[in-house]
Parts: C-alpha cells; structure tokens; sequence
C-alpha cells in the first residue's frame, strides 16, 4: 500500500504541474494537431479510401499520446536532474521506478487529450467524420495499446537516469517509434528489413488491431495482435526492472547518479 500511494502521490503531483506547464499543454493541444493537420491535407484528394482518413483522423492523436507518456517517464528523470533533486528522489525509501510509474500514469491520462483536438480538427476542417468502430476490439485494442505505451516508456526511463547523453538518443527514437509502430500509415509500406524491427515494438501490434477495428478490409486476427501485444509488453517490463536494479546498484558503487 505503501508503494501505491507513493506512485498516486508523484500521479497528483505531476498532474498540477501539467496544468501550469505551457509545454505540457501544447504536448497535447498544438503539437499533435500539427501533424495531424500535414496528414489530412496530404489526404484531403479524390479517392481517398475511409481506412486511409482513419490513419489522419486517428494518427495525430496517436503521435502526442505517445510522446506524453514517453516525455512524462523518460524527460521527467531529466528534468529531476537539471532541477538538482535526481539524488534526493534517489535517496528516499520509494524506489525510483514507482515515482517512475505515478509519472507515467499522469503522462497516460494527459496523453490522451492528444485525440480532442485532432479529431476536431478532422471534423470542423475536414469535414471528416469518425469510421464506423467495432466497440469491442476497438475498446481493447486502445487498452492494450496504452499498456504498451507505459510498458516502453518505463524501459526507456532508467536509461536517463545512468547517461547524459539518453536524452540525445532516445528523444531521437520518439520520431522512429512514430513510423515503426505506423501511427500515421501502415508498416507494409516499409522495406522489409523495418517491418521486422517494427514486430519488436509491441505498440506495433497494438497499433494495427486499433486500426482493424475501424475498418471490415483487411485480416482481423485480433487474438494474435492482443497476445503479441501483451507478451511484447511484459518483456519491456522485465527489462525495466533488470535496467531499474541497474541504476541502483551503479550509483550505489559510484555515487555519480547525477554526474555521469
């Protein structure tokens, strides 16, 4: 119980400072709509397909989900660091990972106001209407998405913590996560050698049984795309406790948790 009120705690705490944050507010409000706005214009053409307005109806709203939730796990250790309280967070009884995780969790809920203005502005610029959905897959294809999402974004989160230069890095591997997991269109018209390093990103799967479920073309294996998604997941999570016991033995050894 302890743990959980911890993480409900840094949750509370990151929310309120969403709220006054002008970054965390254009992480959901302008920077998804850009985007979704250069997809529909690309598409707004004669002949474009409904499953094709589904990928910018949808898309947009899919790329700052992602990127709030990686920011709020990844950048958020970041920012304990330049703020100078990364050793303090460190040194309390809680283990780092479930501040980590009320982080996220807060980085989920505001992620999704990522899909308010998107899809507003597919209807009121567009004229671009919602597809017909599947409730049912759609509603568990979403859900398993998002655990996708925190499952990835907690295994990029200790790798902020042990370098300097993660951030370098891994903010460059927001915008290839974006086309591997084809947020915005669909993997299959990557070369082959990508749609293969695409199957290891669990919110590839997740991705392609959400979009299936607004459209009847297609293959609709649902059962294999949610196991993928769930067994993909689960090995990110594993591997984020490995890199978590990582982070804790090294700045245990060297005390440069902040200085590397």
């Amino acid at each position: 119980m302890a743990y959980v009120r911890a993480a409900a705690a840094a949750f509370y705490v990151s929310m309120r400072l969403r709220f006054i944050s002008g970054f965390a507010i254009m992480g959901f409000l302008i920077f998804p709509l850009i985007l979704a706005a250069v997809g529909l214009f690309v598409l707004n053409r004669p002949g474009t397909t409904a499953t094709q307005w589904t990928y910018g109806l949808l898309g947009g709203g899919l790329i700052g989900y992602w990127g709030i939730v990686y920011l709020d796990a990844g950048n958020g250790i970041q920012v304990e660091r330049w703020n100078g309280t990364l050793e303090q967070i460190f040194a309390v009884p809680t283990p780092l990972w479930v501040i980590v995780l009320g982080k996220a969790l807060g980085g989920l809920v505001w992620g999704m106001l990522s899909f308010i203005p998107t899809i507003a502005l597919a209807y009121f610029g567009f004229h671009a209407l919602l597809p017909r959905l599947d409730p049912g897959p759609f509603a568990i294809s979403f859900t398993l998405l998002t655990f996708s999402f925190l499952a990835m974004a907690l295994s990029f989160s200790p790798i902020f913590a042990m370098w300097r230069w993660a951030f370098t890095m891994v903010n460059g591997f927001e915008l290839g996560t974006y086309v591997l997991c084809g947020f915005m269109f669909p993997i299959t018209i990557l070369p082959a050698w990508l749609q293969a390093v695409s199957g290891l990103l669990p919110p590839t799967w997740g991705t392609r049984a959400l979009y299936a479920a607004t459209t009847a073309e297609g293959s609709h294996d649902f059962a294999a795309w949610w196991v993928t998604t769930i067994v993909l997941s689960f090995v990110y999570i594993g591997l984020s406790v490995w890199l978590f016991h990582l982070v804790d033995r090294r700045a245990r050894a060297t005390g440069e948790l902040a200085l590397v």
